[in-house]
């Protein structure tokens, strides 16, 4: 778990922002707030939910959409895709299988997600859903467990792309881009 953001002059600066008004606001109004339990409730607030996502909220990344809606074009796979809170579109019909298998792994956290692939390449997605909803090619929905589904063409012996998607709370799509 990187924690870096504890040491930058962001957080210290915010830190210190809210401890003077809270002696402001105490001295000036006689209103007592509690800052620094309020300051560490709020810290571990955001440590649990880096740790439950491995997604920092403060640093934008083309591969995950964090309280957002993102388009994501693939061409050259990268090691997992995250939507959390928010919408996510991954185009996964670009990748090119060269000389290896390819691996895709990608989170959905509270949020929708749909994955567009294409039936030309030969594909297995291993789908896992708890409290939430898988939708795959072939019609199956997937709510809680784990599912795998293969493209008419894979052969586990030639290269393929290979998708492994997990949802928690929220719901994934996989359409057949034509």
């Amino acid at each position: 778990m990187r924690m870096g953001f504890i040491f930058t002059g962001v957080f210290w600066g915010v830190v210190l922002i809210l401890i003077g008004l809270g002696v402001i606001i105490n001295v000036v109004f006689g209103i007592k707030i509690p800052i620094f339990r309020t300051i560490f409730a709020l810290s571990l607030i955001y440590l649990g939910i880096q740790m439950l996502t491995g997604i920092s909220f403060w640093s934008k990344s083309k591969k995950s959409a964090v309280f957002e809606e993102k388009a994501i074009e693939v061409i050259t796979a990268a090691d997992k895709y995250d939507v959390v809170f928010g919408k996510g579109e991954i185009d996964l019909s670009g990748i090119e299988l060269k000389d290896q298998n390819v691996r895709v792994d990608i989170n959905t956290i509270f949020g929708g997600s749909v994955i567009k692939i294409d039936p030309a390449i030969p594909t297995k997605i291993v789908a896992s859903s708890a409290f939430g909803g898988a939708h795959l090619p072939d019609g199956n929905v997937v709510a809680f467990g784990q599912y795998t589904y293969k493209t008419e063409n894979f052969k586990s012996a030639e290269k393929h792309l290979l998708i492994h998607a997990a949802v928690v709370f929220g719901g994934i799509e996989f359409v057949a881009k034509q």
